[in-house]
């Protein structure tokens, strides 16, 4: 005999569970608030540095991560639990200091709009643009903090990656992959997009690394992954720009947290000698977590 979901003592028991969920509720949130506090001391120490940026790129991918890890064998989803961490993030980075974003939208594509308000919050003021040149020139101008272009892609005859290539402190660098959670795998046709901002790129732990090469022109495709492999560097091409007629920028992804310092990166160039007129540090990036659909989702 089952018991009538309505009886007293079925409403005693939801009352208790009630307020348990409410005394959690409570715990939540003042420890919300006590986190915040600590946040702004973060932001006052930091505003007597010389950093531009107070975004913790490799860092914030760590925490989401763990996040990630210490839901998955609950009945809370995974991917639940990193979009609220990431809201709380993004929440918690601007009361640190001032911060809005700029990002590509056209007529045709609106969905990196709402990509930036998933992964950066709500509460940031976001300024569209309809050429992705324009994104790069608010940040570099200070009228962003943070821009979003589209994720690069083999197919985009734009080469609009190049204006990245400037030199000096006021060009903007990749910092991360937006989204960072997959809840399947994504397919070639899902939004993705790469945030930038004027900072360091800083490792993670799992990162993708982005370089542009310029190389002579009689230098082949085949020769640079020759010498990628013989020094245990996992390189993939995106696109290859053909700015004068004596050499061409190839786009290139590398498996793990490469910068043009990096020992192995250095023992590249050794390799392919003056074949190579100059490099090109775009950023790099935590590489997304993908979530299955077997999986708390």
């Amino acid at each position: 005999m089952t018991t009538s979901p309505d009886t007293p003592e079925n409403s005693q028991k939801l009352a208790k569970f009630r307020a348990q969920i409410d005394d959690i509720d409570n715990i939540i949130i003042n420890k919300l608030i006590e986190r915040i506090g600590i946040v702004k001391q973060v932001g006052e120490l930091k505003s007597t540095t010389t950093i531009p940026c107070p975004i913790r790129s490799g860092r914030e991918a760590e925490m989401v991560r763990r996040i990630i890890e210490e839901f998955r064998p609950t009945d809370f989803p995974a991917s639940a639990a990193a979009a609220i961490w990431r809201i709380i993030i993004g929440a918690s980075t601007g009361v640190e200091s001032k911060l809005s974003l700029s990002v590509f939208s056209d007529d045709k594509e609106n969905s990196l709009y709402w990509l930036a308000r998933e992964y950066f919050g709500s509460n940031l003021p976001i300024t569209k643009q309809p050429h992705i040149k324009r994104v790069i020139g608010d940040v570099i101008d200070d009228k962003a903090t943070v821009g979003i272009v589209p994720f690069l892609r083999s197919a985009d005859n734009s080469n609009w990656w190049t204006a990245l290539m400037q030199q000096g402190e006021n060009v903007p660098k990749i910092f991360a992959h937006v989204p960072f959670v997959y809840t399947d795998v994504p397919g070639k046709d899902i939004p993705s997009a790469l945030a930038i901002a004027k900072m360091i790129p800083e490792p993670s732990g799992d990162d993708m690394s982005l370089i542009v090469i310029e190389a002579d022109a009689n230098c082949s495709q085949h020769r640079l992954q020759t010498a990628f492999v013989s020094n245990k560097l996992e390189a993939t091409w995106i696109n290859i720009a053909n700015l004068s007629p004596a050499s061409r920028h190839h786009l290139i992804e590398i498996k793990g947290f490469i910068t043009p310092q990096d020992t192995s990166f250095t023992a590249f160039l050794s390799t392919l000698g003056n074949a190579i007129f100059s490099i090109h540090y775009l950023g790099a990036y935590a590489r997304p977590v993908t979530l299955a659909h077997s999986q708390n989702t």
